[in-house]
């Protein structure tokens, strides 16, 4: 996938500003860049342009879960934010603000333990309630509680009082979050982090008089029925093939300048094709180097081409026996030859190997120097696997107290680089002794496998792509607190990489948060819970009728999506 919030979205939360210590490449290009504004051209008349002012964007069919304290992928994020509006919003440079937010100001005390929010009062659920303090409270009780299947209880909550009181059953409202009246919310916490503001206040609340059932399987049954307060309403979703909203008339903000937006499901090798006929007005194309030879004769679009705040990784599942040792994780990186993948792929365009779950753009972006690069090098990757007591076999694999040095790897099919890797890796390991299968599912499937721990029996290894915040704070992913249903999909646990995540969560200085973070890039670089494959631009090409479409490294198309206009 592009990015999962995994990815997915889902979100995971973790990274920041621009480059501190390794300078990336330059990008392809970079225009208009943010603050995308297009001129019109004078008798233009641009493909797509027979739709009249109803904006289409094509991309990767969304899960359906447009709930967002339980949506999983960025696919399913960029039909919520259309819907919902969060108490606090992002801005471009992924400092967090008020602007375009529930809340109107907040105050943080002096011991950072005390959050409170004043909510800005007269905004209306789209059903015409309003939106209230009671929402608020209900949307951080539903995250805690004992049955939440969402990536949203990480560290800020749980930090928050009572919390854990209520994911053990105890009780069902947690201590620490109370409305202090219709319009105010107060959020207590247990201990002051560097985090707590982010992740406890950069979420979609949802409205308690339409959401509050009886458990999240009920709750679950509304996930394509959303009911929000944002610029866009829902009004049809036909699964596989498109989402369609309609403007909120009555949004706080001003009504949307869009007639409507669609998200038009289109496989990923037909992107560009149906760009070039004007079949959709947006695509964040996959950036193998041959598609930007084809986009320059789109004499039609304009390219967007920031770096992507995230990182494409294979995860280990843990739970096989297999990849609890280092050496043999090791020995399979040494083994895949990610840098000749990635520049076959990429080029010059726009692509680096990945080295450590933190983006290029964030602040704490380790100096490579002091990193392992892991070559390709298959006569290492042996030597390892000699180590590890994996003994080459007659038939050419490898076998250990009787068993096959034999696993799958799970990856899907919609993204070009997702199968290259996979049976690239396959290939390699081969050399060096290894039985890789590779098994193809869509990216849907994939996401329900790895994200039910009812199936952590049931996949070896998986890729996917992270989407980040802007905090480099990676406990959201890695953290034995956040099995599935969160982020750890792979079961990874390492006492010493728990502790510094803790630490660099406490930490308020960020130049010494950054030394923790470097020592935590090189622990991650040395421990291997995933194979980082590569961190790339990301590419968003727009057609000239498109005004205000302005994707940032740390903001989505679809925040202030009521700006967005079409050319007349």
């Amino acid at each position: 996938m592009k990015k999962s919030v995994v990815l997915l979205l889902i979100f995971a939360m973790v990274v920041s500003t621009f480059l501190i210590g390794c300078t990336p490449k330059e990008p392809a290009a970079v225009e208009p860049g943010p603050g995308n504004e297009v001129a019109e051209e004078p008798g233009a008349v641009y493909p797509g342009s027979e739709r009249g002012n109803v904006l289409t964007v094509g991309g990767t069919s969304p899960q359906g879960i447009f709930n967002p304290l339980t949506s999983s992928t960025v696919y399913d994020r960029y039909i919520y934010e259309l819907i919902f509006d969060p108490l606090l919003q992002v801005e471009p440079s992924g400092a967090l603000t008020t602007d375009g937010s529930l809340t109107k100001e907040y105050k943080v005390s002096d011991d950072g333990l005390v959050y409170t929010f004043h909510l800005r009062e007269g905004i209306k659920w789209h059903d015409g309630t309003e939106v209230t303090a009671d929402d608020v409270v209900f949307s951080y009780n539903t995250i805690l509680a004992p049955d939440y299947k969402g990536r949203l209880y990480i560290a800020g909550m749980q930090s928050i009082v009572g919390a854990k009181d209520v994911k053990d059953g105890k009780t069902e409202v947690a201590e620490g979050i109370k409305a202090l009246d219709k319009y105010t919310v107060e959020v207590i916490v247990e201990k002051a982090m560097s985090v707590t503001l982010r992740q406890i206040a950069n979420f979609c609340p949802v409205p308690k008089h339409y959401y509050e059932k009886a458990n999240a399987e009920e709750m679950a049954a509304l996930d394509r029925d959303p009911l929000g307060n944002g610029a866009f309403k829902l009004k049809k979703y036909e699964v596989e093939q498109y989402v369609e909203l309609e403007p909120n008339k009555d949004y706080w903000q001003g009504a949307p300048k869009l007639d409507g937006i669609i998200w038009k499901v289109v496989a990923n090798e037909n992107e560009l094709a149906e760009f070039e006929v004007g079949s959709v007005d947006a695509v964040n194309f996959e950036n193998a180097k041959e598609n930007y030879e084809v986009i320059e004769g789109y004499e039609h679009s304009e390219l967007i081409n920031n770096w992507n705040n995230g990182y494409a990784y294979a995860a280990f599942n843990f739970t096989n026996p297999i990849f609890q040792d280092k050496l043999v994780r090791q020995a399979l990186v040494y083994g895949l030859d990610r840098h000749g993948f990635v520049q076959s792929f990429f080029g010059d365009l726009g692509g680096q190997v990945a080295h450590t779950p933190i983006s290029p753009v964030s602040w704490a972006y380790p100096d490579l120097s002091q990193l392992n690069e892991y070559k390709y090098n298959p006569e290492k990757a042996g030597e390892l696997l000699d180590q590890a007591g994996w003994v080459m076999g007659s038939d050419g694999f490898r076998y250990k107290d009787g068993k096959k040095l034999a696993f799958k790897w799970t990856s899907y099919n919609e993204a070009e680089w997702s199968t290259k890797v996979s049976a690239l890796a396959a290939e390699n390991w081969k050399q060096i002794g290894v039985d890789c299968e590779i098994v193809l599912m869509d990216f849907n499937s994939l996401s329900e496998l790895t994200s039910d721990p009812g199936n952590k029996g049931k996949w070896d290894i998986t890729n996917a792509a992270w989407s980040l915040t802007a905090d480099p704070d990676m406990y959201s992913t890695f953290s034995k607190t956040t099995f599935p249903p969160g982020n750890n999909k792979g079961y990874f646990q390492n006492d010493k990489i728990e502790e510094l995540m803790v630490k660099g969560q406490a930490e308020f200085d960020q130049a010494k948060r950054k030394d923790i973070y470097l020592e935590l890039a090189k622990e991650f670089n040395e421990e291997l819970p995933y194979i980082f494959v590569y961190v790339r631009m990301n590419p968003w090409l727009v057609n000239k009728r498109v005004k205000n479409f302005n994707p940032t490294e740390f903001t989505e198309w679809s925040t202030n999506s009521h700006l967005i206009e079409i050319v007349k």
